[in-house]
């Protein structure tokens, strides 16, 4: 598995997965209004534009993009996962857990003051557990605010260690 820097080339591949991952796996646990609403918060230039503003990787796998991560700093001691999509043909590889082990590392290394992670998850019945198994631990309630309506959500944090 490798992890990379975006690049423009990646804005449809990151705009696609995330889609096809909300629209496949979340219905059931969003309304069908909150999944439009998801779906069309980000278009390709928005994902370009987020790289500026913080930090987009792509894991790649066997020579195939899997997925991609998006981590903003918020303030001087704190960062943020903002996004993280796996394709789901490689659910279960392991391939998530390395993600967080990558960005804690990266975090050490590159924003030496950042002492917390956090992550905002719309769809905690999906993904919580997954969060809390690496080292996250719920935090409150709060919502994503999409361009379209806003969603409830839950907020997590975990220390940043490099290792979990």
């Amino acid at each position: 598995m490798q992890f990379r820097r975006f690049t423009t080339d990646d804005a449809e591949f990151c705009c696609r997965l995330r889609n096809q991952v909300i629209r496949d796996l979340f219905p059931d646990l969003m309304q069908p209004e909150e999944v439009r609403a998801a779906v069309r918060a980000y278009r390709p230039a928005d994902y370009t534009r987020m790289a500026g503003q913080g930090s987009i990787f792509i894991v790649e796998q066997n020579d195939r993009r899997a997925g991609f991560f998006y981590l903003k700093r918020i303030d001087t001691t704190t960062a943020e996962l903002c996004l993280l999509y796996i394709d789901p043909r490689f659910h279960g590889q392991g391939i998530g857990r390395a993600c967080i082990q990558h960005i804690d590392r990266w975090v050490l290394s590159n924003w030496k003051e950042v002492a917390t992670l956090d992550v905002v998850t719309f769809v905690p019945g999906y993904n919580a557990e997954f969060y809390k198994r690496v080292g996250f631990a719920p935090v409150e309630p709060t919502v994503c605010a999409f361009p379209e309506m806003s969603v409830a959500a839950l907020r997590l944090s975990k220390p940043v260690t490099g290792s979990f």
